[in-house]
């Protein structure tokens, strides 16, 4: 092979390496991660840094001619770990490590960083480069944190839900063995039922026969006793009235009376209209034999 022939195989490899390197440059800088090349001096001068630095507010150059050292963007803060982390990896005989810090940008912006870098050795182990990745992270802490405030905000939501249930569980449970049996009717005809405790057993219905509408209050209460009971709660509701108390009889499934004492609070909505009635209902049958 001749020497012209040498020199345009050489020339060739030369045109495919620096290809290659454009290739790989071209990558890097169209994407989030900036490559630097430090030497182990004091403040980390760049022999090399990725074009896409100005994602940060500063150029290549600004690095490369030494305008800027690394280590002074490097938040004040967070510069002495930093020091400490990359002199520990080095004495160790550590090949890498990640950390990450904050830095400020060109702008006087603070931006949060995870820098991977390889420590390069000689053959005798001492340290003669770092091969740095750094990657702005600052929208991911961001992400990460609202993520953590809102699965702590669920957190406290179901603590708070569950400890709700549980009152509410504690309530029904000293309302089930009381002699008083609790409803929450619409104001409507009849006044069907929304909400009744357990213990309206004890007039020989389920709760579920009054929940389905298969039973409307109403319904139960002696014909006699109905209309007096309707006029007198309808006149409270026009007065502007917040409860209403009366005595009358009710009717059980098999048709036995038994008498009730009703305590019941009138609620509105923010117009001032009636929108359900919520009912404390108690047998004194016994107590009425007794008069």
């Amino acid at each position: 092979m001749g020497f012209n022939q040498l020199a345009e195989s050489d020339e060739l490899i030369l045109d495919e390496v620096l290809e290659r390197q454009r290739i790989l440059e071209t990558i890097i800088n169209n994407s989030p991660v900036m490559a630097f090349f430090w030497t182990p001096e004091d403040d980390w001068p760049a022999k090399y840094v990725s074009e896409n630095v100005s994602q940060l507010d500063y150029s290549a150059e600004d690095f490369l001619t030494g305008r800027i050292m690394y280590a002074n963007i490097v938040h004040s803060e967070d510069i002495d770990r930093v020091r400490k982390e990359l002199t520990r990896c080095c004495e160790t005989g550590k090949d890498s490590f990640v950390q990450r810090y904050r830095i400020l940008t060109g702008k006087g912006e603070i931006r949060r960083v995870e820098e991977k870098t390889f420590i390069q050795r000689d053959e005798r182990g001492n340290v003669t480069n770092f091969q740095g990745i750094v990657r702005d992270i600052s929208s991911e802490i961001k992400n990460e944190k609202a993520l953590k405030n809102a699965l702590e905000s669920q957190k406290a939501l179901m603590e708070k839900q569950k400890a709700l249930l549980e009152r509410q569980k504690d309530l029904e449970t000293v309302i089930n063995n009381s002699p008083m049996i609790v409803f929450l009717w619409k104001a409507e005809k009849y006044w069907p039922t929304l909400y009744v405790s357990e213990n309206i057993r004890q007039l020989g219905y389920s709760p579920e026969d009054f929940i389905s509408g298969r039973v409307l209050y109403g319904k139960i209460i002696h014909p006699e006793d109905l209309l007096l009971v309707e006029l007198e709660l309808e006149e409270n509701c026009e007065e502007g009235g917040k409860q209403f108390n009366r005595q009358y009889r009710v009717l059980t499934p098999t048709a036995e009376i038994r008498w009730v004492d009703e305590k019941t609070f009138i609620q509105r909505n923010e117009e001032g209209e009636v929108t359900h009635f919520q009912g404390i209902i108690e047998d004194i049958t016994e107590k009425v034999k007794k008069l």
